[in-house]
């Protein structure tokens, strides 16, 4: 099937979230680990605003202070009156072990000076109590308290004393924060790590898989396509897992800590504070919405442009022969102008949701400044508090304000992760039987025999002119040659890719050594096959490289003899680096005479019994082609080899010519037998000598 981007309608989907999790299967200690230490981070963002609050309402400006009275002698007074010590419970307020202290009071900030109240026990921070100082005493909401100032020096040992614990404070900040740094560092690259551990095993199983796939998968699938499902569909994976899914989860367990924190403080000021939530759960839904729909196009219009890229530079040579650059720009021009105007209206989506949830933030932060800064005022709530309101609002908004990238990551990682999977899914055509059969390699005789093959590139064909081949029916064997003409569209190329089983007959049987090829397993059967094609690929790397095609098995030895053997070594020993010469991708910086030498060296390395030579000496200068016919004559002794050639001089020798016309075989003789019979090879051949 050809995989169309317009199918992909789904922006979340369980199965596809399960498959993704198996995968990560193999990384759950990693995962894990990677869990645990956001879960220290997401700690240390719901704490960094609370310490903000006890350091601003118990040390920096405190409207009253907890202490406790006790002996002068005792170690813990921080200074004495009236010959009673004065203990602060400072920072383990909440684990203070009162017991040894029989009473306790508070010290007030009043207008001018610090006063003692040492028969009342509540904090008067935050109270909203009406507060006022008489002669000596304090009236708090109409009841009388003894109220008695404290000295500069006094006053100067309580802010000394507030001064440390502040810097307790700092100090125990700074190395939480510095813990967190560690814990953070180690969450990210610990994330990042698996995250890329996953994705190496997804492409790598991709890769596995488009490399086994039949020739009519690549003949139906765009090369641009699937270059992006191995490339950028799994880079959207891997944004997944780093900056989604994990998280996510984190800024779920934020926005809900933030709450309960919140909560615990004092639940109007929350209340005031997520008061625009409806708004901002209507945003995100009608977000998700539009945003899926754009990037559903965005999809489509990327892979488009892909695919035609691809095409384009494939085709560069012929783009610039026929001078249809212009052309071609326009085709092009039409494609990027449709992707440009869909990724506008992807923006637009976007830039509308940012703003927005800023406007709902604005509203928040606003209410809460006007009914928390008034309440501040009137001593109902504390500073510390709003303050604290202030950065907890910020820290619950902010994730939601990066659900729009998320989402747009999310989007993509879905279609991608779809896309990715109907390919895993796509099961190739030719395939192993269930008890495939092998060949020894030493009894192996490579006999051929085609017995009224039928075969169409279509999968369904209906009518008989839908058929390449058309009851084809020959045999060839052991050691024997065989040639392959005819005119083009004839089948020729179409039985060596049938030989090869790149694709499945519909009707018919063809056998090596007498066994049906579909019983065969694949690799033991093109093991056996070499073949030389007119284009020849070479790969990005060295000579030796593109000869040995990266099995270590055939030495740099054998290499140089085969060479030598096919005539590949004279040209070879000129290059300034020989052997190690680095070769560009599809060789483009050798002749096409020395990429078939490379060729022929290549087919002899692995030593095939059947060997398959298309069209191997057309378009060759006379010279080359010499060359070339000397290392044809050299590599088809003692093997079976089928020729495909247009050139008929090349052919004379072989031990049996095939002649093809419209998929059905014609003629069958060898060279001088089809002269004789004056038939269409003879035809054949009088177009090519007639001027001899």
């Amino acid at each position: 099937m050809e995989y169309n981007e317009k199918e992909i309608v789904k922006s979340y989907d369980a199965k596809l979230m399960w498959r993704l999790f198996k995968y990560a299967k193999s990384q759950w200690l990693i995962l894990t680990l990677s869990i645990i230490m956001m879960l220290f981070v997401t700690g240390v963002d719901l704490l960094i605003p609370y310490i903000t609050k006890i350091a601003i309402d118990d040390y920096i400006t405190p409207v009253s202070q907890e202490i406790y009275f006790t002996d002068t002698s005792d170690e813990n007074a921080t200074f004495s009156i009236n010959s009673r010590g004065i203990v602060f419970p400072g920072l383990i307020a909440r684990t203070f072990d009162a017991s040894p202290y029989a009473t306790k009071g508070q010290i007030y900030r009043g207008p001018e000076r610090y006063y003692l109240i040492d028969d009342y026990t509540e904090n008067l921070s935050g109270s909203g109590a009406e507060i006022e100082i008489k002669n000596g005493t304090i009236l708090i909401n109409g009841a009388s308290y003894t109220a008695i100032p404290l000295t500069d020096d006094q006053t100067d040992a309580f802010k000394s004393y507030n001064k440390t614990q502040i810097l307790i404070l700092t100090l125990t900040l700074g190395a939480i924060l510095l813990l967190n740094f560690a814990f953070s560092f180690a969450h990210t690259y610990l994330l990042n790590y698996a995250s890329q551990k996953i994705v190496y095993s997804m492409r790598e199983q991709l890769f596995s898989h488009i490399e086994n796939m039949s020739l009519s998968f690549f003949d139906k699938n765009p090369v641009g396509r699937l270059v992006t499902r191995v490339s950028n569909d799994m880079e959207n994976i891997n944004e997944m897992f780093t900056n989604v899914i994990v998280t996510s989860l984190k800024d779920f367990l934020l926005l809900i800590g933030t709450v309960v924190v919140m909560l615990m403080i004092n639940w109007k000021l929350t209340l005031i504070a997520l008061s625009t939530m409806p708004l901002v759960l209507f945003s995100a839904q009608i977000f998700r919405m539009k945003a899926r729909a754009v990037q559903r196009q965005v999809k489509i219009k990327i892979a488009k442009i892909n695919a035609t890229l691809a095409e384009n530079i494939n085709g560069m040579k012929i783009i610039q022969i026929f001078n249809r650059q212009e052309t071609m720009f326009n085709e092009f021009d039409t494609i990027n102008a449709d992707y440009l105007k869909s990724s506008i209206d992807e923006t637009k989506v976007y830039a509308i949701f940012r703003p927005t949830m800023n406007f709902a933030y604005s509203i928040s932060l606003s209410l809460l400044l006007w009914f928390g800064g008034g309440d501040a005022l009137s001593n109902l709530v504390e500073l510390g508090v709003l303050v604290a309101f202030v950065s907890y609002t910020q820290q619950f908004f902010r994730p939601i304000m990066d659900l729009s990238e998320k989402f747009n990551v999310f989007q993509s990682s879905m279609a991608s992760a779809e896309r990715i999977f109907m390919l895993l899914d796509e099961e190739t055509t030719i395939c192993n039987p269930p008890q495939p059969k092998r060949f020894e390699a030493d009894a192996f005789r490579g006999e051929i025999e085609f017995d009224n093959v039928w075969f169409s590139y279509d999968e369904n064909p209906k009518e008989v002119e839908d058929y390449v081949l058309k009851g084809v029916s020959f045999k060839i064997k052991k050691g024997e040659s065989m040639a392959l003409v005819g005119a083009t569209g004839s089948g020729k190329t179409t039985i060596i890719s049938l030989l090869n089983r790149f694709y499945d007959i519909q009707k018919g049987r063809i056998y090596i050594d007498g066994v049906e090829i579909r019983d065969l397993e694949i690799e033991s059967l093109r093991s056996q096959i070499g073949i030389v094609l007119q284009d020849v690929f070479l790969f990005a790397g060295d000579i030796k490289g593109n000869i040995r095609l990266n099995d270590e098995n055939i030495s740099d030895e054998r290499i140089h003899e085969i060479s030598k053997y096919v005539n590949a070594d004279g040209f070879i020993c000129k290059l300034p680096n020989k052997y190690d010469q680095e070769v560009t991708e599809r060789g483009s910086t050798l002749s096409a005479g020395q990429r078939q030498l490379l060729s022929f060296a290549r087919a002899l390395a692995f030593d095939p019994k059947i060997l398959i030579l298309d069209e191997a000496t057309s378009n060759i200068d006379t010279e080359t082609e010499l060359l070339i016919q000397d290392a044809i004559n050299k590599i088809i002794h003692g093997r079976t080899t089928v020729i495909v050639a247009h050139r008929l001089s090349t052919i004379q020798h072989v031990d049996k010519i095939i002649v093809m016309s419209k998929g059905e075989i014609v003629e069958i003789g060898n060279h001088q037998e089809l002269l004789e019979k004056g038939g269409m090879y003879y035809d054949l051949y009088k177009l090519q000598y007639k001027d001899n």
